[in-house]
Formats: C-alpha cells, structure tokens, sequence
C-alpha cells in the first residue's frame, strides 16, 4: 500500500508541478528575452517556490538548511565558490532562491535547450564543454573570472553528473577556479537523490538535507585541497 501511495503522489506531482512551470516560462519568454537579469531570477525563485510547494504538499518532501552561517560570513567577507555534490535536480532549482547573486556552472548543452536556454544565458550561467576537458576548464576560469568582477558567487557540482554518493570522484574544475580566482572553496552536501531519485519517476517523503560546511581558504596545493574538500563532505 505505501508503494501505491509513492506511486499516486509521485504521478499527481508530475502533472501539478511541470505544466505550471511550462506556462509561466513561456508567458515570461518575451519579457526576459529584452530585459536584464532581474526578470530572469524572479524567475527562477517563483520556480523554487513552486517547486517546494509541490514537493511538501504532494509528494510529503520537506528540506533544511544546516549551517548556512558558513556560508553568511564568507561571502560578507568574499565572493566564494560553492561545491555541492549532485544527486537530483533539487539542488539546481533551490540554489537561484537561495543566492541572488550566483552563476552556476552548467554543461553547454544547456545553452541550447529551447526556452530554458534563454534563462540560464540571462542568470549568467558558466557554460562548460565536458567533451573536452581542457575547453573545460578555460571556460571555467574565463567566465569564473567575469562573474565574480560582476559581484556573483559561484556554485559548482564538482562530480560533473548526478550521482547518489556524497564521496565520489570530484574533477579538476574546482580546483582550476579555487587556484585561479583565490577566494574560498564552501563544501556543501545534500542528500536529495535519496527522496527524488536520479531518473526514477518515484519520489520518495522524508526530508532533503542541505549542509554547508567550513570553507576551504586559498593557498592549498591540489592534493591538499582536495583532501579537505572530501574530509569536510563527509562530516
């Protein structure tokens, strides 16, 4: 019977959440398409709000936040870089309402994707393109660099793909942007593939935990980086 009503839940909030979702970013398409940013992450945020409505009210999927004062005094201080492991597609619709001021580095692709290209280009995504590693990582640093003269935090999945391990193999990108850029590295670790798993239609009710950890400081070698960017994901 449980499995039945996951199933019910996971079905209703399908046909609730993305149709709502297609009419209002069609309806706001010719207004972002001549105006500046701010249209795009009101957006956004509209879409996370939503998004967690229908999360808590349909498929009984609640979140917290832990430690976000990690977060709060680094970047009184300085732009950072925000390394979030990637389970579900929570994360990336959570973040935009999270910070105002944040570009979040995408797969190219993206870019070209109707309508939701548009945006991603408006918010001033980082696209990178992950059929190549070295076209990766100066587009990396390229548009790192832009967005944080522009006054923009930067968020990263580090893992490049989905995956419903917190530890697992990190490429080299955040690292290229903690050396290049020399401003803190935040670990952040979520469990959300637990709840909304990676291409599963199911959603499962509980509660996503997001946890920021302590910053990682500039001057560490890769090695060493590294080393601390998996110990702190694991706490």
């Amino acid at each position: 019977m449980p499995a039945v009503s996951h199933t019910l839940r996971s079905v209703f909030f399908y046909f609730i959440f993305w149709p709502v979702i297609a009419v209002y970013m069609i309806s706001f398409y010719p207004l972002t398409l001549l105006s500046s940013r701010k249209v795009s992450l009101s957006v956004s945020c509209n879409i996370a709000k939503w998004l967690t409505f229908c999360l808590k009210n349909i498929a009984k999927i609640n979140y917290e936040i832990k430690n976000w004062d990690f977060l709060e005094k680094t970047i009184k201080q300085n732009r950072v870089v925000i390394g979030c492991n990637h389970q579900s597609s929570w994360e990336t619709f959570i973040f935009p309402m999270l910070l105002e001021n944040l570009s979040i580095v995408i797969k190219k692709e993206l870019l070209s994707v109707p309508i939701a290209g548009l945006y991603c280009r408006k918010l001033g995504c980082i696209p990178v393109d992950r059929s190549s590693p070295v076209l990766a990582i100066k587009s990396l640093i390229k548009y790192g660099k832009l967005a944080v003269e522009t006054g923009n935090n930067i968020l990263i999945f580090p893992n490049g793909t989905r995956s419903s391990s917190v530890q697992t193999d990190y490429k080299s990108g955040i690292f290229a942007l903690y050396k290049t850029l020399n401003i803190p590295v935040i670990p952040a670790s979520v469990n959300s593939g637990k709840f909304w798993p990676r291409r599963a239609l199911l959603k499962f009710p509980g509660t996503i935990t997001l946890v920021f950890h302590e910053p990682i400081q500039p001057g560490l070698d890769k090695s060493a980086f590294f080393e601390a960017f998996k110990n702190r994901m694991v706490e």
